[in-house]
């Protein structure tokens, strides 16, 4: 078993060098059950250096929690650039594991939970022979001449079909999409996929246009959480005219100094690198909520280092959207947060149409703050729409806000009703 660095290389005593016996740790942020969640497989006994250095007892190793000699090694061990090193990470050392080659055929119909599987056929650098890239989709219960669409983003290792959770029953006559990852992630910057994921997704909507005609691709709503947020991001900055996006829902995430530095939105001119060198000008206004705990260990609230480099504050990434969506003032105070649920303060800048949710003690995952989340998503897809006043002109920004009654189902979590 190779380490990553000795005792000696490191200059400390051997409980702070990375290695350990053989173990696999996988943790995975999906959605569960329509609520971000955190699941993992049973570990076998824990390697002892990665058991003294998680503090949380989280079963991932956070950057602060790592003695400062191996600290320097950090970046390499997390060989997925997520911030968090697993066990599996801490005992290979840094070595990646080998990019998948088999090819595997989606199935093409529903299957027993009512999803449908299809397929977008992509080639790029990566992949130049080309692979099929699965989307799942899970159709509205309710009748209906037209159906909003909702594409949902996973997280790094995360899963397009588990992702889809119950969101079907929270958005009632919705088309939920969900889209796959190539590698299980998305390609915002140190991502293993460097695949074309802005195409990608343009695909898929297009793609689901064709399969189905009462898609309404005049209505589209994208949840991405973690680095499906970041792709949030990418999406609203990069896509152009020919995508409608309606409400953008950023969770646990912000955008990092390469999208926005300046003053200016960025892309890159090469998909493949790191570098976002292109200045570009976001087309269209959308209504955006982030929600970012203050807690998180993976990707900082206050920014600083995370998952492909440096990130802007979840409040800075706020404020950029609502400035350049008409927003003529300052940011919002850190200290005029407006309570709006147990730990949970809300920042909105209505002109803009951008609202901003800080989870007080929220961790990457959000914990206890999970229903109160998914309220305040069903409150920004599901609002009342009414024609905006006299002299309001053709601005969408005249809706009214909807009837909102929270209530606690027999299980105790919080749900919303529209009246």
């Amino acid at each position: 078993m190779r380490k990553a660095a000795t005792a000696s290389e490191s200059g400390l005593s051997p409980p702070e060098t990375w290695g350990g016996s053989v173990c696999v740790f996988v943790l995975v942020a999906i959605m569960c059950g329509g609520t971000l969640a955190v699941s993992a497989e049973p570990p076998a006994p824990v390697d002892r250096n990665f058991s003294a250095w998680d503090a949380n007892r989280d079963g991932v190793l956070a950057r602060d929690e790592v003695p400062p000699g191996p600290r320097r090694l950090f970046d390499r061990i997390d060989s997925n650039g997520d911030g968090r090193v697993t066990l599996a990470e801490h005992l290979a050392g840094g070595r990646r594991p080998p990019l998948k080659t088999k090819k595997t055929e989606q199935r093409q119909g529903p299957s027993s939970t009512g999803l449908i599987h299809h397929s977008i056929r992509q080639a790029w650098a990566q992949e130049p022979q080309g692979v099929k890239r699965p989307y799942t989709v899970k159709l509205p219960d309710q009748t209906a001449d037209r159906w909003p669409i909702v594409i949902l983003l996973h997280g790094n290792g995360g899963e397009a079909a588990r992702m889809i959770g119950n969101w079907p029953s929270l958005l009632p006559g919705w088309l939920v999409v969900a889209p796959q990852g190539y590698e299980r992630s998305w390609n915002i910057s140190t991502e293993r996929s460097k695949a074309p994921d802005v195409t990608f997704i343009k695909e898929v909507l297009a793609d689901v246009g064709r399969r189905y005609p009462q898609a309404d691709g005049s209505r589209v709503s994208l949840i991405g959480s973690s680095n499906g947020a970041g792709m949030v991001f990418r999406l609203l900055i990069e896509l152009d005219e020919s995508v409608a996006i309606e409400n953008a829902v950023a969770l646990v995430s912000s955008m990092t100094t390469g999208q926005y530095r300046d003053g200016r939105f960025w892309a890159r001119a090469d998909e493949t690198s790191n570098d976002y060198d292109r200045p570009t000008t976001p087309v269209g206004k959308r209504h955006l909520l982030t929600v970012h705990g203050t807690a998180d260990s993976v990707v900082p609230y206050a920014g600083g280092h995370g998952p492909g480099g440096t990130h802007l504050s979840a409040q800075q990434t706020a404020s950029a959207w609502a400035v350049f969506q008409g927003h003529d003032g300052t940011a919002i105070p850190d200290s005029e947060g407006q309570l709006c649920g147990k730990n949970l303060l809300r920042y909105d800048y209505p002109a803009a149409a951008v609202t901003h949710i800080k989870v007080i003690n929220g961790r990457h995952g959000l914990g206890p703050a999970q229903p109160a989340v998914q309220a305040l998503i069903q409150e920004l897809l599901l609002r009342v729409e009414k024609t905006p006043p006299s002299g309001a002109g053709n601005s969408s920004w005249g809706q009214s806000r909807p009837i909102l009654v929270h209530t606690r189902n027999p299980l105790g979590n919080s749900r919303l009703l529209v009246e």
